[in-house]
Protein backbone atom coordinates (compact mmCIF):
# COMPACT_ATOMS: atom_id res chain seq x y z
CA UNK A 1 0.00 0.00 0.00
CA UNK A 2 1.25 3.56 -0.94
CA UNK A 3 1.06 6.90 0.84
CA UNK A 4 -1.79 8.56 -1.21
CA UNK A 5 -4.02 5.30 -0.02
CA UNK A 6 -3.27 5.47 3.35
CA UNK A 7 -3.75 9.18 3.31
CA UNK A 8 -7.28 8.27 2.75
CA UNK A 9 -8.02 5.90 4.80
CA UNK A 10 -6.53 8.26 7.30
CA UNK A 11 -8.89 10.82 6.68
CA UNK A 12 -12.09 7.44 6.60
CA UNK A 13 -10.87 7.17 10.26
CA UNK A 14 -11.01 10.97 10.99
CA UNK A 15 -14.05 11.05 9.50
CA UNK A 16 -15.66 8.43 11.54
CA UNK A 17 -13.86 9.22 15.14
CA UNK A 18 -15.99 12.57 15.00
CA UNK A 19 -18.98 11.39 13.47
CA UNK A 20 -19.43 13.01 10.82
CA UNK A 21 -21.52 12.42 8.12
CA UNK A 22 -19.19 10.57 5.92
CA UNK A 23 -19.78 10.47 2.50
CA UNK A 24 -20.70 14.66 2.44
CA UNK A 25 -17.31 14.90 4.16
CA UNK A 26 -15.41 12.87 1.97
CA UNK A 27 -17.31 14.45 -1.02
CA UNK A 28 -15.84 17.84 0.30
CA UNK A 29 -12.19 17.08 0.82
CA UNK A 30 -12.45 15.72 -3.27
CA UNK A 31 -14.00 18.37 -4.43
CA UNK A 32 -10.96 20.41 -2.61
CA UNK A 33 -7.84 18.54 -3.83
CA UNK A 34 -9.18 17.99 -7.25
CA UNK A 35 -10.00 14.43 -7.93
CA UNK A 36 -12.26 11.34 -6.45
CA UNK A 37 -11.19 9.73 -3.72
CA UNK A 38 -12.94 6.75 -4.39
CA UNK A 39 -10.97 5.86 -7.23
CA UNK A 40 -7.82 5.25 -5.14
CA UNK A 41 -6.69 2.22 -3.89
CA UNK A 42 -3.91 -0.35 -2.63
CA UNK A 43 -2.23 -0.24 -5.92
CA UNK A 44 -2.78 3.25 -6.94
CA UNK A 45 0.48 4.76 -7.65
CA UNK A 46 1.43 7.42 -5.21
CA UNK A 47 1.58 10.83 -6.52
CA UNK A 48 3.59 13.45 -4.35
CA UNK A 49 1.41 16.36 -5.83
CA UNK A 50 -1.76 14.71 -5.53
CA UNK A 51 -0.83 13.73 -1.77
CA UNK A 52 0.06 17.16 -1.04
CA UNK A 53 -3.55 18.45 -2.23
CA UNK A 54 -4.97 15.76 -0.43
CA UNK A 55 -3.44 16.90 2.38
CA UNK A 56 -4.18 20.00 2.95
CA UNK A 57 -7.84 19.44 1.74
CA UNK A 58 -8.18 17.08 4.69
CA UNK A 59 -6.48 19.66 7.06
CA UNK A 60 -8.76 22.32 5.98
CA UNK A 61 -11.83 20.28 6.00
CA UNK A 62 -11.14 18.45 9.18
CA UNK A 63 -9.33 20.97 11.30
CA UNK A 64 -6.60 19.06 12.14
CA UNK A 65 -4.93 15.92 10.38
Amino acid sequence: MGRLYDTVRRIEYVIGEKQLPFFKTKGRIALEAGFSLGMIGAETPDDPDRISRLEAAARQILGTF
